[in-house]
């Protein structure tokens, strides 16, 4: 009898365990507890989670960073982090140059005019630091920029690469004008230009040039300024060569500092913004080298020519130049921004000495009593539409 009690107990504690262990193969509850075991494992979602809340935790410490010294009355960061634009670029070089007393030609006016040439671009931006590069579908002009923009300090680097149009040469000595047409003349400028906002707290540039603060109040600051300018012009028509002589090529150094005014207002909260700006500047450092062929008769009458550059001293050690900013920036919704912005730059140089003289003959020497003076108007246009995420 107690062998036959202890079956019986055995028995029923089996299937005790077995009701409590597999209960969902007797009944047809949720379809989710037919599911391989596989398939529900835990662990790999709780990993995901754990990354996916370590790079909240990054970018969450980089956006405490971004607000550091601001006054959240005045500006805010957008919701989302991310940005990409589609933009359209239009910009244009506008040189003119006089050069007088020079051998055979006199006194000669020069001026030419880059194409426009719209661009379409692909602008992505994180938070303040931004990377677009925009190109001429057509004729191959391109623009790059790429810009680290905060609210106390931000530099931008820009370059761009396009031919002139038209323009033209007069010359008092010969009384007759050559006319520069599309293509003659190719031109590279780069631009690195830097800022320092002495208002911080309310007034911010990257809300008006990358939509990645947002001006929730209207302020302005006074601008610190420094840009370092290189340009680089190259003739490649013969006939334009000829007439200066052999000269194919100039390159411009320039280095500007300067004080400034910025003012950023918005009528309603942010959703609208009009930044405009100025800053007188000194170019403290101009450099001028243009190169040239210089042809060369040998005892034997044997002809050479040789490539000579001309480092040009310039007239005074300091020149008077600006720069001026426009922008316009609608945000349309948390999302999507709708901004237009523009930039001009003036680039002055004079030189008397170390002038390139030009005759029948096509030689570079040393004179005086030439004198050069070259007035440059940059200037750059974009409009893009942004969209924002993450």
């Amino acid at each position: 009898m107690k062998r036959l009690l202890w079956i019986i107990g055995l028995w029923m504690s089996v299937s005790a365990v077995a009701q409590d262990t597999i209960p969902m193969y007797l009944h047809p509850v949720d379809s989710a507890y037919f599911l391989p075991i596989e398939e529900v494992a835990i662990p790999p979602i709780q990993t995901t989670e754990r990354r996916k809340n370590w790079i909240n935790r990054l970018l969450d410490r980089a956006d405490r960073f971004f607000m550091k010294n601001v006054n959240p009355n005045y500006l805010m960061l957008p919701q989302h982090r991310f940005r990409i634009a589609i933009s359209g670029d239009w910009g244009s070089v506008y040189t003119s140059m006089k050069c007088n007393d020079i051998p055979y030609y006199e006194n000669v006016n020069m001026s030419f005019g880059s194409n426009i040439a719209p661009k379409l671009g692909l602008v992505f931006s994180y938070r303040n630091t931004n990377i677009g590069y925009s190109v001429d579908l057509f004729r191959g002009y391109s623009n790059f920029k790429f810009s680290i923009l905060q609210n106390g300090f931000g530099i931008e680097l820009f370059r761009r690469k396009t031919t002139f149009s038209g323009g033209g040469i007069e010359s008092s000595g010969t009384g007759g004008k050559l006319d520069v047409g599309s293509g003659d003349i190719s031109t590279t400028t780069f631009f690195l230009s830097g800022y320092v906002a002495l208002n911080r707290r309310k007034f911010s540039m990257p809300a008006a040039f990358n939509a990645s603060f947002i001006q929730r109040k209207s302020a302005g600051s006074a601008l610190i300024v420094a840009d370092f300018i290189y340009s680089r012009m190259a003739l490649l028509s013969d006939a334009l060569v000829s007439r200066t002589g052999g000269v194919n090529e100039m390159e411009l150094y320039q280095i500007a500092i300067g004080a400034g005014y910025g003012y950023n207002y918005t009528p309603n909260k942010g959703k609208f913004l009009l930044h405009v700006s100025a800053t007188p500047m000194l170019a403290v450092l101009n450099r001028m080298i243009i190169t040239g062929d210089d042809r060369m008769f040998m005892p034997d009458e044997a002809g050479y020519n040789l490539i000579l550059s001309r480092k040009l001293k310039p007239q005074f050690p300091v020149y008077i130049t600006g720069q001026a900013k426009v922008a316009l920036v609608y945000n349309i919704s948390p999302r999507f921004v709708l901004a237009f912005n523009t930039v001009v730059n003036n680039i002055r140089f004079k030189a008397k000495d170390k002038m390139i003289a030009t005759g029948s003959t096509s030689t570079i020497t040393d004179n005086p009593n030439i004198r050069m003076r070259l007035m440059t108007w940059d200037w750059n246009a974009v409009l893009y539409f942004g969209v924002r995420f993450l």
